[in-house]
């Protein structure tokens, strides 16, 4: 990937729109795993050390899920050499990283799990669980990983599970409410991938997309101990008030008893947001950009946020010298249509709209994973003469909102990013650019 890949109609165009794609090539490329992998995993012939704990395994097995799933378990195998046994790759989007041959990769579904991420939840722990007390078990995980893998308990369906992601996905709740949910009804998740591989050695290291980085929350935590209160998931189905649209074989798993909770497995973050906007604020000023880090955990609203940041950023248009503001974080989307988008795209209108007629602005909402909701795009660019267009184009503003149809406005406008799976994820990106106004 370079930075021609986040080209957009108003990028190609604006002053600074060379320099939105430079911005943003550099905060996507820090976030990489390869680097991260490489700093933590190394083997000489006998040994292989993960972070600081040296091994001398008879087999290293990987189990590699999320979306950063390809890239993180290429670079692993690379530096496992001949100790790497055999594995497990479970990915969303295909990222062009090299297949190893000792691997297994499954493609599964998501936002929704289908039934290849059933398929691959029980491959992994039937693998972790025949390894033994001479092998050690590397865990790769990245955001994206609860609906990619599950292991569902033969007390509700494929289909209950699909219909209560969906319902949780459209009222709001957010990653940490979504996964409390979840650990508590899979059997792979809060530590049941740990709990599978028993005696065996094991080891995980994570991409983390999720703010504070809690990592019972990132790919639902297999294998770290479920830390929720036996009420906690019925609490998040009780604030959104959906209980009604759950069966009743799903009412009775989130209500059963809990788990047992296995001891914790040593763990280690290898990366985050913060590599990059450290990235992204670094390329800046490098471009000569006076560079404002705002909130770097953005949560809430997407619409709300949005429109928030563009008053930020509307803020600085009467600056002498160029400026750049970044934020980073995750938002969320109350849906109330069927259109099209996702949450950067409707906090890019948001900021659209309150910047529109500033001719020195050009902003952009974006997914560092390459997928903003189910499309096929990780956000879009706004400046201020995007709502002009739009309207010269006759595109519909309430119509859109009404129905959460952004891909279908920014598509329209040429302005959706799509630089295709990064074969990172660490939460989204904002920037926007301003340029002085010429005296």
């Amino acid at each position: 990937m370079d930075s021609a890949h986040f080209a957009t109609y108003s990028t190609r165009r604006h002053q600074a729109g060379s320099a939105v794609h430079t911005i943003l090539h550099a905060a996507t490329y820090a976030a990489l795993p390869a680097p991260r992998i490489h700093a933590f995993v190394r083997s000489d012939e006998t040994h292989v050390w993960i972070g600081d704990e040296h091994f001398t395994p008879n087999r290293v097995i990987i189990i590699a899920v999320g979306k950063a799933a390809l890239a993180m378990a290429a670079a692993a195998s690379t530096q496992l050499g001949a100790h790497l046994s055999h594995g497990l790759v479970i990915y969303k989007d295909d990222d062009g990283s090299p297949r190893i041959p000792q691997l297994t990769y499954i493609q599964a579904g998501h936002p929704v799990p289908d039934q290849r991420s059933v398929d691959a939840g029980r491959q992994a722990r039937l693998m972790v669980a025949h390894a033994t007390s001479d092998d050690l078990i590397l865990v790769l995980v990245s955001g994206g990983g609860s609906a990619l893998m599950v292991d569902l308990p033969d007390t509700f369906t494929l289909g209950d599970l699909q219909q209560l992601t969906r319902t949780l996905l459209r009222c709001g709740a957010d990653i940490n409410e979504i996964n409390t949910i979840r650990r508590r009804i899979d059997r792979i998740k809060g530590g049941g991938l740990a709990q599978a591989a028993g005696t065996t050695p094991l080891r995980t290291l994570v991409i983390s997309d999720v703010l504070g980085n809690p990592p019972a929350t990132i790919a639902s935590g297999p294998t770290v101990p479920n830390p929720d209160d036996p009420d906690a998931a019925w609490q998040v189905i009780a604030r959104y008030r959906i209980a009604d649209q759950l069966s009743p074989a799903l009412i009775a798993a989130l209500t059963a008893p809990m788990a047992h909770i296995p001891d914790p497995s040593p763990l280690a973050i290898i990366g985050d947001i913060a590599q990059s906007i450290d990235a992204a604020a670094t390329t800046a000023r490098a471009l000569g950009y006076t560079t404002i880090i705002g909130d770097t955990a953005l949560t809430g609203d997407a619409r709300t946020v949005g429109h928030t940041l563009g008053e930020l950023v509307a803020s600085y248009h009467s600056v002498d010298t160029p400026h750049c503001i970044i934020a980073g974080g995750e938002t969320t989307v109350t849906l109330t249509g069927h259109g099209k988008g996702g949450r950067n795209q409707e906090l890019a209108l948001a900021a659209a709209q309150v910047v529109a007629g500033l001719d020195n602005v050009i902003l952009a909402a974006y997914a560092t994973d390459g997928g903003d909701g189910p499309t096929d795009a990780a956000g879009a660019v706004a400046t201020g003469r995007t709502m002009i267009r739009a309207t010269q184009l006759g595109l519909n503003l309430p119509h859109t909102l009404a129905h959460n149809d952004t891909y279908t406005w920014w598509s329209a406008l040429g302005d959706l990013l799509r630089p295709g799976a990064t074969g990172t994820n660490v939460n989204d990106l904002f920037v926007a650019l301003i340029t002085p106004k010429p005296r």
